[in-house]
């Protein structure tokens, strides 16, 4: 079970408490969901978790686009307030910051992919298997086609110190931790993080 927090307490035996963290940013969290419910034949389940990783990806980006930028702390907080619970907003802040940071259209959605996603999520259709599947790869290939310009541009130390305030923090002194396995932004490989979708279809398959 993996609680919002992602943080985890549990007591031993002999009564001492320790801390499992799933040491993830909420969009890796969200895609890991979405590919186990894909293993266990849960195809809408996957494809709502599909789309949450995505938006929660936006977020990702545009807060650290924040951050580069030297924006106060605060005054994000206060600006994402303004647009938290409506992700027509967030997509358009996302997309003037990535034109802003990149000077080129980002990654979006085709209309048949918005309609699909909707399809499934506001008017109850179930997806196949390749339908659900099919969606998992493109969001995944949005959210690594920003990644990579991240890096580009960045440098993967940029991402990865960003990327380590949006881990959940244990206060306990026993902690395990355990990274996300479709999407890791602290591992790399080559100086990137992004990996082909195939390979991460190998890691869930059973």
């Amino acid at each position: 079970m993996i609680h919002d927090s992602g943080v985890h307490y549990f007591k031993c035996k002999k009564n001492h408490e320790y801390a499992v963290v799933l040491d993830a940013a909420k969009y890796e969290v969200l895609f890991d969901v979405g590919m186990n419910a894909l293993n266990d034949g849960y195809m809408r389940e996957a494809v709502s978790s599909f789309a949450s990783s995505l938006e929660r990806f936006y977020e990702f980006f545009i807060k650290f686009q924040m951050k580069v930028s030297s924006i106060d702390s605060d005054l994000v907080d206060n600006a994402w307030k303004l647009v938290s619970n409506q992700s027509e907003r967030q997509l358009g802040a996302f997309s003037y910051l990535y034109i802003l940071a990149f000077n080129d259209l980002p990654p979006e959605l085709s209309s048949d992919d918005r309609g699909f996603r909707n399809k499934v999520i506001h008017k109850g259709y179930i997806p196949s298997t390749e339908e659900a599947l099919s969606f998992g790869k493109v969001v995944y290939h949005h959210i690594m086609a920003v990644i990579s310009e991240i890096e580009d541009k960045y440098g993967h130390d940029a991402l990865y110190d960003f990327y380590t305030t949006q881990t959940p923090n244990a206060q306990s002194s026993w902690i395990v931790s355990e990274s996300a396995k479709s999407m890791n932004a602290s591992c790399t490989s080559n100086g990137t993080c992004v990996r082909d979708f195939e390979s991460v279809l190998n890691m869930f398959r059973r």
